[in-house]
């Protein structure tokens, strides 16, 4: 029900052009300040100055954004990170401490297994009995390795797939990043766009503007 308010819905419109009306409303406040009636021709010109800066500074802008999408630091923290090593400034000696443990191990795996005889005085009854008897043990053998051989590959193909998932949800998660960074930033450069735009006739033509205003 809430979803269904239209207000709601006219609000979530409005927010899907944000930066268009960030745009706009630098825009129309700068035109209102400097195309009023007998403006000075130095207003005209530093309006269109800032307007000028303004629209350099979306370029910071989106360079940080995608920095920032890449989880690099901020360009700020750079470069405060810069001056922070100047050679001349002194700096609290760095004392770091570390903890190793070092352990040996063995692993390995032992398997025995028994073998039934004929006897002192083997017959022939007895090696028949031996023989189906060592049969047996031979097949529970073969039965147990093929059932560790199957655990082992199922281990491995698991392992796979998990391996196949991971990096395929890294692949989406490139191609996501680097589809923003290609687009992502076209509404910043817009904006300085338009605030460069403006801000160049503003600046260019102040004399003619603040002629045409007496």
């Amino acid at each position: 029900m809430f979803a269904s308010n239209p207000f709601t819905r006219l609000g979530a419109w409005l927010a899907e052009a944000r930066y268009v009306w960030l745009a706009l409303t630098v825009v129309v406040i700068s035109l209102a300040l400097s195309l009023r009636p007998n403006t000075p021709e130095h207003v005209i010109r530093l309006t269109g100055l800032g307007l000028q800066l303004l629209g350099i500074t979306t370029v910071a802008w989106g360079i940080s954004e995608t920095r920032a999408l890449f989880g690099h630091p901020s360009i700020s923290s750079k470069v405060k990170a810069w001056f922070s090593r100047f050679p001349f400034l002194s700096r609290e000696p760095i004392v770091g401490s570390m903890n190793a443990t070092l352990s040996f191990g063995f692993i390995g795996n032992a398997r025995g297994y028994t073998m039934h005889g004929p006897g002192i005085s083997p017959t022939i009854e007895s090696r028949v009995d031996a023989l189906e008897k060592n049969l047996i043990l031979i097949q529970d053998r073969i039965s147990q390795t093929q059932g560790k051989m199957d655990g082992e590959f199922r281990k491995i193909i698991k392992s796979l797939e998990s391996e196949v998932q991971f990096r395929q949800e890294e692949d989406a998660a490139i191609r996501a990043r680097l589809e923003a960074t290609a687009t992502g930033g076209v509404h910043i450069s817009a904006i300085g766009a338009v605030l460069l735009f403006v801000g160049v006739i503003l600046g260019t033509a102040s004399v003619e503007i603040a002629g045409w205003l007496k």
